[in-house]
Formats: C-alpha cells, structure tokens, sequence
C-alpha cells in the first residue's frame, strides 16, 4: 500500500466539507457503547532530541483550511532529567519508507513529508531497536505499527497526552501527571461510535469558518471510524475539533469525531503539537 503526496489546494479543502471526514454535522444523541482499550508504547532507548522550531508567530485565519502546525509551533524538547517522562516523535526529513520489519526488502508503506492537508508527517513512536524505529501509522487498521530507519526521521519529544473518556464525555490534557485541561465533549453516536485505541495527533488545521460545523480548529488524529470506511469524500479519518451545535457537547452527537467547544479548541491548537498521543476510552 502506497501513500501518495497530494498537492494543498485551498478550494479542495472548503469549508462545508468536513476535512476529519468521520464527523457528523448533526447527528441525534445516542449512547455510545464501545469497550476496547488501549496501551502506551514502550520506549527501550532514549534517542538524541533535535531543537524545536520557534512557537512565537501569529496565527491568521483564511476562507480555506489551513495547515497550522508550523504557525503554532511544533514538537517540544526537554531536559534530560525529564527525558524518560516523554514521548518520542519521528518527523520525516523527507519521503519515508515504512516497512513490516527491519529485515524486509522492500517497503510496504510510503509516505510523504507532508501530509495530504500540508501538515508535517509524524509518526509516535512505539519502540526503537537500534537504527530502526517501530511506529503507530496512520492507515488502517487503527493500531498498524510499522518501521522506520533512523535516516529517514528526526526525533522530536512531547511530554503532552490527551486522555478522551468516553462514557464520562470528558477531555483531559495530561503533561506528565499533571492535568492542564479538562473539558465536556460530544462523541460517537452508537451506531458510529468514536474508535477507542491508542492514536496520535497527524493535523493541525484552521477551517476558516469559526461559526462552521467544525469551528475555527480541527485536528485530524491517526485513527478511523470502525464504521465509516468513507465519509464527505474522505477515508473516515477522526479528528477533535470545534462545533456550532455546542448543545451536543456532553452527548453521543458525531459520525466519531471528538466535538469541543470552541473556546477550547483555540486553546488546545496552542497547547498540543503534532504528534501528541491521543487515548480514547470507553
């Protein structure tokens, strides 16, 4: 299976068409009912950390979908004593072959160094063996890993984990131990319920419609519907992103989107990097 490297073209990506494509506009509440959980990764050696670019631009919002990950900075550094507290991200210094093992000849995944909405291409990492990283991919099915070599990537860190509790309808940002924010959010109804797994942030957009069905932010998460194979053109992929139905917060609302309010959507595209790790839970 071959990724291709699709051009960013402002009017592909307008606002009426839901860019994390397994949102729903406006879907009845129903009660969700997925049971499946999911595991951290386990990091075996501790990688050499690179410099973080600069976080200090400011933002401006167009009529199109916009790649915001370089606007709002990405993917932080730390200091050694914390190092082990953190999670290892792997952004493409180019195109990047991903394969099933380090011992396979050719690859079986290849990715851009953007993706197709213009983001940087991360992936979280799983393991590291020596020169070759094992990585959570964002493809199908959800929880995919496959490897990587230590040419084709930097390392990047983020001590930063969003936690997504669906039965209590509650979003928190964990930094280490530490609770940074905690908000009500809609999730999945039960007919297309949000996938529970272990996923990572691939996206940072602005919509260029605040007052639009998705707000004035949308992250796209490396995770599918389980439901959903397609969805307003696109492949079912789940993002967290704002609402102007803000009465479905707290409610089984979406196609298996996460919905916030979108005073907190603007807060968590300042908060999170690509890359992040995003838990949902049952």
């Amino acid at each position: 299976m071959k990724n291709t490297k699709i051009t960013y073209i402002a009017s592909l990506l307008l606002a009426t068409t839901m860019v994390f494509t397994a949102c729903g506009k406006s879907s009845e509440s129903n009660q969700e009912s997925v049971t499946a959980t999911a595991e951290a990764p386990v990091v075996t050696e501790a990688p050499v950390v690179t410099e973080a670019p600069s976080t200090t631009e400011v933002v401006e919002e167009n009529n199109s979908w916009s790649d915001i990950s370089e606007v709002f900075g990405d993917e932080e550094t730390v200091d050694e004593e914390v190092i082990d507290e953190s999670t290892y991200i792997a952004r493409a210094l180019g195109a990047v072959d991903v394969y099933l093992t380090p011992d396979d000849a050719e690859s079986t995944w290849s990715f851009e160094d953007t993706t197709e909405y213009g983001s940087k291409t991360v992936f979280l990492v799983n393991e590291i063996d020596g020169e070759w990283y094992n990585v959570h991919l964002p493809v199908r099915p959800n929880g995919t890993t496959g490897w990587v070599h230590i040419d084709q990537v930097e390392i990047r860190t983020v001590s930063l984990h969003v936690m997504v509790d669906q039965s209590e309808r509650l979003l928190t940002v964990f930094d280490g131990d530490e609770v940074l924010l905690s908000t009500s959010v809609a999730v999945g109804t039960e007919e297309n319920p949000s996938p529970n797994g272990y996923f990572y942030i691939t996206d940072k957009l602005l919509t260029g419609n605040p007052s639009g069905a998705y707000g004035p932010v949308a992250f796209g998460i490396s995770g599918f519907s389980d439901t959903l194979s397609s969805f307003a053109g696109g492949p079912g992929q789940i993002g967290i992103h704002g609402t102007n139905n803000p009465d479905s917060i707290g409610t089984a609302a979406s196609h298996g989107c996460i919905r916030v309010n979108n005073d907190v959507i603007l807060d968590l595209s300042e908060l999170l990097p690509l890359g992040t790790p995003v838990t949902i839970q049952a």
